[in-house]
């Protein structure tokens, strides 16, 4: 064991946060150390319960089958490889579950558990399994790569800065390099071969952007730095929710500042109406500075309010009389977006909450792994869903501001 790996798994907080490089180790020191759990002596373990969890089956079953290799040689132990589960002779079971579905790890109570690959699952998943451990007050190490400045494992770790329950490691390659656990030479030649930004990420557990992403994680958090607030001309933007979990995000502009944000949870026709109403009268913004997304319940909103519609998969507009080449309205006004905010153009006004969602939907503004050129779009909300759990409705709602800025005949004019 190197001596980071044993600062890990001897770790005296209940929660272990671990950024490292890949290949450093981390995944054979975190089954030594749920095997450790599972045979503590002095402790009945019968019936007891340990899980090794991972965001996808697959991932979940390398790790069954890594420990099926390290405990076949003994012969007293039995493995089910359809549930993957391990039982151990005395008593202890450890299954290997799947975070697809973070509703299926509630219930049983859990005696220690290891979240492998944690930034690429839900944060669901970690409330879900965090619940499992409230009556057996265990204990649960999170590990994987470096997944983003907004990833929430990221964030998680700025517990460990005033919680002693947290405690934060950062593992890159050249300490593996150092340890003997994998060679300078392979090291460099990955280096060589892989593009700057994923070396650092995969290698280095540092930050740095997705090839593909459009906002800089240094403009994102400048977003929400403190600014002059100037009175200037009043918009609200509404991205209203079409489903159960969405949203209706409502936001008040005063120019290219953010200045008021309001959530709405399974909010009807009615009641989004008449927020946004209220709204308008307490921030005095004429109607014709009033835009919703007018897919699906949108609709009957924009129609009650006669105000501006959105319509995301609607024809890119012309710019100067030409047609970009945007694969819709959506696409273009992010496109926009990601300029203005890269720019330092754009301020926002918020609570802590919507800071972090907004920051974590925003670093989600990607172009899709396979571009095509003639018709760019970018990573549907679909498979951003999948990611962060919920709808974009933040970073929806603030991508709209940008339709008055793209349509040509939108403005003030004076008829002689």
């Amino acid at each position: 064991m190197t001596s980071y790996q044993k600062e890990i798994i001897f770790s005296k907080a209940r929660f272990t946060i671990t950024e490292a490089s890949t290949k450093s180790g981390k995944t054979y020191s975190h089954i030594v150390w749920l095997f450790m759990k599972a045979h503590e002596k002095g402790i009945d373990h019968d019936g007891r319960n340990y899980w090794w969890c991972a965001p996808i089956y697959n991932q979940a079953k390398i790790a069954f089958d890594r420990f099926r290799k390290y405990l076949s040689p003994s012969g007293i132990y039995r493995f089910n490889e359809t549930h993957l589960v391990i039982y151990c002779p005395n008593g202890a079971r450890i299954y290997f579950k799947s975070a697809e579905k973070p509703d299926n790890l509630y219930g049983e109570d859990v005696f220690a558990a290891v979240f492998d690959e944690a930034p690429r699952a839900k944060e669901a998943t970690w409330h879900a399994l965090r619940t499992t451990l409230t009556a057996t007050e265990a204990s649960c190490k999170l590990i994987g790569n470096f997944g983003g400045q907004s990833n929430w494992v990221h964030l998680l770790k700025e517990k460990a800065s005033s919680d002693d329950t947290y405690e934060y490691f950062r593992i890159t390659c050249w300490e593996a390099i150092k340890e003997g656990i994998i060679s300078e030479k392979e090291v460099q030649q990955a280096k060589r071969d892989l593009p700057e930004k994923t070396f650092k990420a995969l290698y280095e557990a540092e930050a740095s952007e997705d090839e593909g992403q459009l906002i800089s994680y240094t403009a994102i958090k400048k977003m929400f730095e403190e600014r002059e607030l100037k009175f200037e001309r009043r918009y609200i933007t509404a991205d209203i929710a079409r489903f159960g979990k969405d949203s209706t995000v409502i936001m008040v502009w005063s120019g290219f500042t953010v200045i008021y944000v309001k959530s709405l949870q399974s909010s009807s026709i009615d009641q989004c109406v008449e927020a946004i109403r209220s709204i308008q009268r307490l921030h005095d913004v004429d109607v014709k500075d009033v835009i919703v997304d007018e897919d699906g319940v949108g609709a009957g909103v924009k129609d009650y309010l006669k105000c501006k519609g959105f319509v995301n998969g609607s024809k890119a507009v012309r710019i100067k009389g030409k047609e970009e080449n945007f694969a819709n309205l959506k696409t273009q006004c992010y496109f926009k977006l990601a300029e203005m905010i890269n720019d330092g153009l754009i301020h926002v006004r918020c609570s802590p909450e919507v800071e972090k969602s907004l920051s974590q939907e925003l670093e989600w503004v990607r172009l899709p792994k396979e571009i095509d050129t003639s018709k760019i779009t970018i990573l549907s909300k679909e498979r951003i869903k999948e990611y962060l759990g919920r709808s974009p409705d933040y970073s929806d709602a603030l991508m709209m501001r940008m339709w008055f800025i793209l349509r040509p005949n939108f403005g003030i004019y004076a008829v002689r």
